[in-house]
């Protein structure tokens, strides 16, 4: 199994005076900081014989501060030889395709190929969509739009395409990309079941971003292969993004949970999830106004499952939690194998404010104790994430 390391930068202390509005006060660490400390991560990637690194898009708050992830993706492919690189995710409705089509063209040529997961995405933040001057009602529109100019563009030499939303008259992208089968790199991440079918309709193979339990990821999967069947399409398995802390602390879940209290405050925070009206009304978010679905993975109240470990943190059977010793986290890696049948996963080692030497260790640990393990790994689809079978 291959294992990625993903990369957001977080300055989580600066929320409280950002949600004040009171910018009169200046930042206590300045946000170059919190950049500075993520190439660092990033550079670990490849000496400590991790598969890639992967990116988030998020601008415009404390939290994700990656405004552009195919920018950061070149930055790392300059610095590296050999590891894949790939997007957690694009975000779609944000961008002009043909100005992505090009970006992404050009990152392949300089990366040699090694773009190999072009995650893509919705969004979700009222913020974000204020920012560029999107209309969240016309999101679903121009993402799906946004697909079929992107499978144009990086497959066909001359293309055009007359949308609701996009006109583009016959054109090429210059230069052209080294590979061409850049489409079927192409991943969806999804947190509403309309977008889930969305997506596997399509034919895009499902990204889990840490967004839902592990059973339910794995009914997901389920349901992704059924929707596929429908299209005759053979059946897939999804990636997934973690959350990783690694260390050999008898404590480490009690130690996280510090972490993870902060990560979902970050969460509801930047999407706004605390307030259900932000998305009252708003065409194609009904189910996040229903809170029926999130973007990243709460924790609940919920009694931890009987093989997790000691003083394991609330919503340890979230799919974003690898939290423990090398053992733990491989045994916690195994068990969601068997549930969700991910082919990849990318760990995230910095979350929040967790400070970048203990980020450093326990991503060196993780690489010493775990990588070799999970790197031996078998990925097999099981039966469960397969449709069943039509009875005689």
């Amino acid at each position: 199994m291959k294992v990625n390391l993903g990369l957001g930068a977080h300055n989580s202390a600066d929320w409280p005076r950002f949600s004040s509005g009171d910018f009169s006060t200046p930042l206590a660490t300045p946000d170059h900081e919190s950049i500075e400390e993520l190439l660092a991560i990033g550079d670990l990637a490849e000496p400590l014989g991790y598969d890639g690194i992967w990116t988030p898009e998020h601008s415009g708050t404390p939290y994700g501060m990656a405004p552009n992830p195919i920018q950061l993706l070149t930055y790392f492919a300059g610095r590296t030889e050999s590891i894949g690189l790939g997007t957690m995710v694009a975000v779609l409705p944000w961008w002009h395709p043909v100005r992505l089509a090009h970006q992404v063209a050009y990152l392949d040529i300089v990366s040699k190929g090694r773009f190999d997961s072009i995650g893509i995405g919705r969004g979700v933040s009222k913020l974000e969509f204020d920012a560029v001057g999107v209309s969240r009602d016309d999101a679903r529109q121009r993402y799906d739009e946004s697909i079929d100019i992107l499978e144009l563009a990086l497959t066909q030499e001359r293309f055009s395409y007359d949308g609701k939303i996009f006109k583009i008259p016959e054109m090429s992208i210059r230069p052209q990309p080294l590979s061409r089968d850049l489409p079927s790199r192409m991943f969806g991440a999804s947190s509403t079941p309309s977008s889930l079918e969305l997506n596997a309709r399509r034919g895009l193979k499902p990204l889990f971003v840490g967004n839902k339990p592990l059973t339910e990821a794995g009914q997901d999967v389920r349901q992704v292969n059924i929707f596929r069947a429908e299209q005759g399409l053979p059946p897939c398995q999804p990636k997934a993004v973690l959350f990783m802390y690694c260390t050999t602390a008898a404590d480490a879940a009690k130690r996280a949970q510090e972490y993870i209290d902060i990560a979902n405050r970050d969460v509801s925070l930047h999407y706004g999830f605390g307030d259900p009206s932000n998305f009252a009304g708003v065409k194609g978010y009904e189910d996040y106004a229903g809170r029926k679905s999130y973007a990243t993975a709460v924790t609940n109240d919920a009694p931890a499952p009987a093989n997790a470990p000691k003083n394991a943190p609330k919503g340890y059977d979230q799919s974003n939690l690898l939290i423990g010793t090398p053992d733990e986290i491989i045994a916690r890696i195994i068990e969601g194998q068997k549930i969700c049948s991910f082919s990849e996963i990318t760990i995230i080692p910095n979350f929040t404010s967790l400070p970048y030497e203990e980020a450093r260790k326990s991503i060196e640990l993780f690489a010493k104790e775990v990588l070799p393990a999970v790197h031996k790994m078998a990925t097999p689809l099981h039966p469960a994430a397969l449709p069943e079978p039509v009875q005689a």
